[in-house]
């Protein structure tokens, strides 16, 4: 994954989360409510961001271990 696209993916998550803020907190509820909905959304935006981690962290493990295949062979192979 390019150093763009990470880019990307991050202001996506930051919007997103940024929205979700917004929605909630300009949303009629009460104090309570307000306060358990965005610990909800809190919990799902960490959740979010784990896993567009996890899936980072996988996609840099094929580069590198394609990058290791094709240094030891010397050739690049699909």
């Amino acid at each position: 994954m390019s150093k763009q696209a990470g880019n990307v993916i991050l202001g996506t998550l930051i919007g997103v989360a940024a929205g979700l803020a917004a929605g909630v907190l300009l949303a009629p509820a009460s104090g309570k409510d307000t306060r358990n909905m965005l610990g909800e959304k809190a919990n799902e935006a960490k959740d979010a961001i784990n896993d567009a981690a996890n899936k980072t962290i996988a996609s840099l493990k094929e580069v590198k271990e394609s990058a290791e295949r094709v240094i030891k062979n010397g050739s690049v192979k699909a």
